[in-house]
């Protein structure tokens, strides 16, 4: 594992401080995405690039949001421990940062998504109570929108049925 380190030490500290730059992280499981990624979000907070409410940090599931999420605030409780004797700006920084925390975006692709919808309903046509569809619902829901079609088609359109066969859709 220490070769590895050293093979990446420098991508690593690119993520951490290459700060105006967009970068797009790609590795296996237990390879330290996360760490690099908390380390990258204080390095933003500290270097007062953004504030807590501007932050958005987004994943695929679940499970990543809330591993991210608790990290992120435990490290950022580390932070402004140990920046309350080095260096004020940070400090307060930090400490603002993590008393707002909950005003920052951790999350889901799909919550971010969800959240996005939610603030502009209106100007979308879309129910401001709709809800986000768990996978077994979704496949669930799909299915019954499929044999819906087919019962419909089969009594106004055999021919489209036919068209589906020959394309191999079953």
């Amino acid at each position: 594992m220490d070769n590895q380190r050293l093979i990446d030490k420098e991508a690593r500290e690119k993520i951490k401080t290459a700060l105006d730059t967009t970068l797009l992280v790609e590795a296996g499981a237990g390879s330290g995405k996360t760490h690099s990624l908390v380390d990258r979000m204080l390095a933003l907070l500290a270097s007062g690039r953004v504030r807590i409410n501007t932050f958005a940090a987004v994943t695929f599931t679940r499970k990543a949001a809330a591993e991210l999420r608790g990290r992120f605030q435990t490290e950022l409780e580390r932070a402004v421990l140990q920046a309350r004797d080095k260096d004020n700006e940070i400090h307060d920084r930090l400490a603002e940062a993590l008393h707002y925390l909950e005003q920052s975006f951790i999350g889901t692709i799909h919550s971010f998504c969800a959240k996005l919808l939610r603030e502009r309903p209106i100007e979308i046509a879309l129910d401001p109570d709709f809800a986000e569809l768990e996978e077994i619902e979704n496949s669930i829901f799909r299915e019954n929108c499929w044999h819906e079609y087919l019962v419909k088609t089969r009594l106004e359109d055999e021919e489209a049925l036919l068209e589906l066969e020959r394309a191999g859709i079953t």
